[in-house]
């Protein structure tokens, strides 16, 4: 059996919006400030790489990012490539969640979940596959909130701001 890849599916506005969504809302249960927007450009970038999927098997919400990135060394190899190869698409997914509402920006650059809440079922209706970046983008939403700042973040990351 041929297993086709929709590219355009997980890199749509709508899809990635609801990413970020995800990734806002778990990153609010630790942190109530909400993310940073350039924390949203490396959590998309990393949770929508497929090559990266393996990693997040046998973690959960309380492994942390520092004993993920100890595990899986491999993830900061290329990482500024794919973040800065992803900016596009990370500020359409931003646009298209302000635009629908689901998603703010406050006055401090800091991501919000909006008035709108986005319907659980449509993501439930998901096959395994697109479900499984959302669920990457919820638990680095945890991860990136536990370890503190944006700039400790990038330090953890290998990246600089």
């Amino acid at each position: 059996m041929i297993v086709a890849h929709d590219v355009f599916s997980e890199t749509n506005p709508a899809f990635c919006a609801y990413a970020l969504v995800g990734f806002t809302e778990a990153f609010m249960t630790v942190n109530d400030d909400g993310p940073e927007l350039p924390v949203a450009y490396l959590s998309l970038p990393v949770a929508l790489s497929g090559d990266l999927r393996d990693s997040f098997e046998r973690t959960n919400k309380n492994t942390g990012l520092l004993e993920w990135l100890e595990r899986n060394p491999q993830i900061q190899i290329g990482l500024a490539d794919r973040v800065n190869g992803s900016m596009g698409i990370v500020t359409d997914a931003i646009r298209f969640g302000c635009f629908s509402r689901v998603l703010q920006v406050d006055d401090r650059a800091r991501l919000r979940l909006g008035p709108r809440k986005v319907k659980r079922s449509t993501i439930k209706a998901l096959s395994e596959g697109l479900a499984q970046p959302l669920k990457r983008a919820e638990r680095l939403g945890y991860w990136f909130a536990g370890a503190g700042s944006t700039k400790t973040i990038f330090d953890m990351m290998g990246l600089t701001v």
